[in-house]
């Protein structure tokens, strides 16, 4: 597995965030992680990116345990992320944002056809390289912040909520640039998004998280045939 979790807990004082989650990855799928609000989604992959530390459990990546890993340690094992709010250097233009990326991840990282120019290029973005980011729309921003996180040439990306703030077409053309990247970049990606239009029909799997535990593993098209699930999302019992 590319990336494993095994009995995750994170709490927060007297709140318990995740409840014992495991989750498994697999090298080239993309898993769809979904969830009502409040179900320990972001909290997850805060764990295995490093930003939040875990009260026990662990966290696998390509068999090596990493689990009290730094976050700088893990981005250089191969794991990289987006954020659900747009973390990108505004006042920088694409190309200089891709730049940084490729210069934090050291020469050791370099591999051929993975330039700052060349991931621009392969990710649509040539037109734009010398545009300022702020002033450029939403979709492209977030495909400027992909493409920054594939500078580092992870094996893992955690991408979280990109469809946040996109239209119908915007979104439509996410769905597929996520295929792209994991089929030329070779990257497995972890998915987490409310927008169901795009985790299910661009993941292979689905996990469905719900007051954080784990309640379905499977195919997207089975997972909301699940009473459970059900449930969870319309607040039944």
């Amino acid at each position: 597995m590319r990336l494993a979790v095994r009995n995750l807990v994170r709490r927060f004082g007297g709140l318990t965030a995740l409840a014992g989650v495991d989750l498994d990855l697999a090298e080239g799928e993309i898993l769809g992680l979904i969830g009502p609000n409040g179900s320990g989604k972001t909290t997850l992959v805060n764990c295995v990116s490093g930003v939040d530390r875990v009260t026990s459990g662990s966290v696998h990546l390509d068999g090596r345990e990493i689990t009290s890993w730094s976050r700088v340690r893990r981005a250089r094992a191969g794991l990289a992320r987006t954020f659900q709010n747009l973390r990108l250097f505004k006042e920088l233009t694409v190309l200089e944002n891709v730049a940084v990326a490729r210069t934090a991840a050291g020469a050791r990282k370099m591999r051929d056809g993975n330039s700052a120019g060349d991931l621009t290029a392969r990710l649509g973005l040539e037109d734009r390289a010398r545009s300022v980011v702020s002033r450029l729309p939403s979709g492209i921003q977030r495909r400027v912040e992909i493409a920054r996180a594939l500078a580092t040439n992870p094996r893992v990306l955690l991408v979280d909520e990109p469809a946040a703030g996109l239209n119908d077409a915007e979104t439509a053309e996410l769905r597929q640039l996520l295929k792209e990247v994991r089929d030329q970049f070779g990257c497995s990606i972890l998915l987490i998004d409310h927008d169901m239009s795009l985790v299910l029909r661009v993941a292979d799997r689905v996990q469905v998280l719900d007051e954080g535990r784990s309640i379905f593993v499977g195919r997207p098209d089975e997972a909301f045939k699940q009473s459970r699930v059900v449930e969870a999302y319309l607040g039944i019992q």
